[in-house]
């Protein structure tokens, strides 16, 4: 697997009012096994800028690279990472989830997805939580769908806990329903297209090689050609 960072520019015009617009350049590629997590290497990624002294003000990446350890280590580097937050479990199955309740500015639950206030809420380093009164729960038609269980010790009460990190991602996911996110990662598209060349113009999906070493320096060998190409067609 190889993991690619190329610059962009946030105009559609090839041609500015000096000339041609410089192209979109490769500035890091990174092979490794395909046991390794896609995330994993954004550390790796940071680093090989930084030393490079090639650090982007703003990173658009998948989902896969939007973690919440990944979100602050790009901080640490003044990075503004842009990645969708990951989908939350349960979704699939048609589960309710920590986005369908409405949460206030502290992330503490304000009403259920069928519109049912908490009795009570609090908030813990680790954990958050909603209390709600058991035997409306009971009566909801979401039930069976529903995070929300009895609590074991209180016959009255059903309770909801949470990490501050979900509610987190619940803020995130909201503001990736926004016309500016989509604005924003929309320029993310055009590392499709360079995958693309890389594979079928550049010939990496059929390489006849074996190891590690080897397979390393062909990979980088033709992500150089590729900006060869790009410099060059610029110059023509």
């Amino acid at each position: 697997m190889a993991q690619i960072v190329e610059t962009y520019a946030e105009d559609d015009d090839p041609a500015g009012p000096t000339g041609p617009r410089p192209p979109d350049l490769i500035t890091h590629v990174a092979v490794h096994k395909m046991t390794v997590h896609d995330g994993h290497r954004v550390p790796d990624a940071l680093d090989d800028l930084a030393d490079c002294s090639l650090t982007p003000k703003r990173l658009l990446a998948d989902s896969h690279y939007g973690s919440a350890d990944n979100m602050a280590l790009a901080q640490g580097h003044a990075i503004d990472l842009v990645a969708p937050a990951r989908t939350a479990k349960g979704c699939s199955s048609g589960r309710l989830t920590l986005e369908d309740f409405s949460l206030d500015e502290d992330g503490l639950v304000v009403r259920c997805p069928n519109g049912v206030a908490p009795i009570s809420t609090s908030a813990a380093q680790a954990k958050l939580q909603a209390r709600f009164d058991l035997a409306v729960c009971r009566q909801c038609p979401n039930r069976k769908r529903c995070p929300v269980r009895a609590d074991s010790r209180d016959g009255s009460i059903a309770r909801f806990q949470y990490t501050p990190a979900r509610a987190e991602n619940q803020k995130r996911r909201l503001y990736e329903s926004s016309d500016a996110f989509r604005e924003t990662y929309r320029w993310r598209a055009g590392i499709e297209a360079t995958m693309s060349r890389l594979k079928h113009q550049m010939n990496l999906a059929h390489l006849r090689i074996r190891g590690m070493p080897v397979m390393r320096y062909t990979v980088n060998l033709r992500a150089l050609g590729l900006n060869i190409r790009r410099c060059a067609a610029v110059q023509a």
